[in-house]
Formats: structure tokens, C-alpha cells, sequence
């Protein structure tokens, strides 16, 4: 089959992969390979190969914490190249669950941006329409609550979902204090070199964010 004659293609990225993802985001997954092809690499050298294939993937998915480990620095980096050049790609999946909260700040400063491990809880939180162009904001889910893994020193443009005054920490032990806290997000998506790398820290895979996924992956 000729490069132009292929289907495009996901590429997902599971070094670490856990049994139970598959059905956890059962309903992601069935929805992406309604619309393209979804090719799963569960080691270093399969993904490094099928990241530099061509044509090159969709998008690209980092569904745990392998890439932020020295020993697959080589890799992230390899991803990082497809992004600079105008790709997509989207930290998620069991990353936010199982990255040591130290690990996030230089995993993401190896992209340009300085986000860095922010506040885990449950709360609700609403899009922000600054970040998100009204076509594409239209399909996203106005608000939701998500239990997740917070990133701080995110700038407003790149944060799609915010906390707002009516953001408490959602518990059945504490408290509902208030939860908001201006520059941390846990769904951002921000421009790195030609293209795009988004990141989700939901850790149970919300209807809301795996509608995220699909936009940050132009699957929309």
C-alpha cells in the first residue's frame, strides 16, 4: 500500500502498559478506532520506529509514566521532534496516576513549558473559552467533575478546563473548601514549536475528558 492509500493512524504509547487501561477508557478507544487506525507500542523500540514511519500518526498518545523515566528519555524526545514539526500529541491515561510528582516538572520543561505538579483532588471544573475557539468549545463539555492530578504555571490560553468560584474539593471525608486556583489546570493543551502537546490528569478517564482527548487529537 502506498504512504497516500493508508488510513491514518494513532499511535499510542504504552511502555508501562496495565491491563485494566483498555477497559477503563473502552469507550475512547472504541471511539478513535472508529475513525482511524489505532497502533499500540508496548516498547521502546516499536514506538520509536512507528513514530518515525511515514506518514507520520495523527496524533500521538502517552498513556502512562514510561517516558518520564530516564531510561526512555531518548523517546519523549523522539516525540517531542514529531511535535516541533507540527504533530499532536497527548499526555494521558495512567501518566497523571503513576509519574512521581517530582518527574513532572522536568518531563514537561523538556517541551519549553514550565508546568509543574499542582493540587490532586476531585472538583468540578468549566471550560475556558479563552482557550478554546467557540466551534470546537461547542462539543467539549461545558463542565464536569474529574478527580485529577492538577499542573500549575499554566498560562490561561493553553488551560482548557479551570476552576471557577464554585469549585470545591468534591469529598465524602473532608470538608467542601474552596477549590480554586488560578493557573492550575488539569486539561491544557499548548503550542510547542509547529504543533501541539496536550496533557489530561483525570485518573478515572471521565466522559469529559476523553472528549478532550478526541479534540486535542483533531478527532472531532
Amino acid at each position: 500500500m502506498t504512504d497516500a492509500a493508508r488510513k491514518p493512524h494513532l499511535l499510542s504509547i504504552s511502555l508501562n502498559h496495565q491491563p485494566y487501561f483498555d477497559q477503563l477508557y473502552e469507550p475512547l478507544l472504541t471511539e478513535i478506532q472508529s475513525k482511524v487506525d489505532f497502533l499500540q507500542a508496548k516498547d521502546a523500540d516499536s514506538a520509536a520506529r512507528l513514530l518515525s514511519e511515514q506518514p507520520s500518526p495523527t496524533a500521538v498518545l502517552i498513556t502512562d509514566e514510561s517516558l518520564s523515566d530516564n531510561r526512555n528519555h531518548h523517546l519523549w524526545r523522539a516525540v517531542l521532534r514529531y511535535v516541533r514539526k507540527g504533530g499532536r500529541a497527548v499526555v494521558m491515561g495512567n501518566f497523571s496516576s503513576f509519574v512521581k510528582p517530582l518527574s513532572i516538572k522536568p518531563f514537561f520543561a523538556q517541551a519549553g513549558l514550565s508546568w509543574e505538579v499542582g493540587a490532586y483532588h476531585r472538583t468540578t471544573v468549566v471550560l475556558n473559552h479563552a482557550a478554546v475557539e467557540s466551534g470546537l468549545a461547542a462539543k467539549l463539555l461545558p463542565r464536569y467533575s474529574q478527580k485529577a492530578q492538577f499542573v500549575k504555571n499554566v498560562a490561561l490560553d493553553d488551560a482548557w478546563y479551570i476552576t471557577d468560584e464554585e469549585s470545591v474539593i468534591e469529598s465524602s471525608v473532608f470538608f467542601p473548601t474552596n477549590a480554586r486556583a488560578p493557573g492550575e489546570s488539569p486539561i491544557t493543551f499548548a503550542s510547542v514549536g509547529d504543533g501541539k502537546l496536550g496533557y489530561i490528569g483525570d485518573v478515572n478517564g471521565e466522559r469529559g475528558s476523553n472528549v478532550a482527548v478526541l479534540a486535542m487529537c483533531g478527532l472531532l
